[in-house]
């Protein structure tokens, strides 16, 4: 898929969660916009395609943030490593 050129960080902690599951759904129609009236079986399948995957990346974009805390062994002690996943 392009780049996503219409991503804007809203979500930044400004307590305005909800507004960047709306992304996905305006990727959706930008990309509907631009397939035009030359319709196929191909187009239409990706069509299908990108909706559902958008719907999962909307769903995906709602679940709670996640953390994990690893101790990496070293010679000189131990190194506490943070991971964020989004």
């Amino acid at each position: 898929m392009a780049v996503n050129e219409n991503y804007s960080d809203i979500a930044s902690g400004n307590g305005q969660s909800s507004l960047s599951v709306l992304h996905p759904i305006h990727e959706a129609a930008m990309r509907i916009a631009d397939l035009g009236l030359n319709r196929s079986k191909a187009k239409t399948r990706d069509l299908v395609s990108l909706l559902l995957s958008h719907g999962a990346r909307a769903w995906r974009a709602n679940q709670p943030e996640a953390s994990i805390h690893l101790h990496v062994a070293r010679r000189s002690g131990r190194a506490p490593i943070h991971i964020r996943i989004r």
